[in-house]
């Protein structure tokens, strides 16, 4: 059985009057949470820490449910 269910690529997410796009979302069918998946291209830049834990309480406040567990952020570049 595979532990990951794919939800979406650029899913919308509305904060505010604000408009943002989350690169990769899946739901992790086993621990029962979501996983942020944000895709960056050079070197690490501090700002993209700031980034995913934002998008990590959207996720949260906007999308999971009392069932599920918080959400799992993952920074590739």
């Amino acid at each position: 059985m595979k532990a990951l269910s794919y939800v979406g690529r650029q899913v919308y997410l509305e904060a505010g009057r604000e408009d943002y796009y989350l690169d990769l979302l899946f739901f992790h069918l086993k621990l029962l949470c979501y996983r942020v998946i944000e895709l960056k291209a050079g070197a690490f830049n501090p700002e993209y820490a700031g980034q995913i834990n934002f998008y990590l309480q959207a996720v949260d406040a906007e999308t999971k449910t009392a069932a599920d567990s918080p959400t799992i952020g993952l920074l590739l570049g």
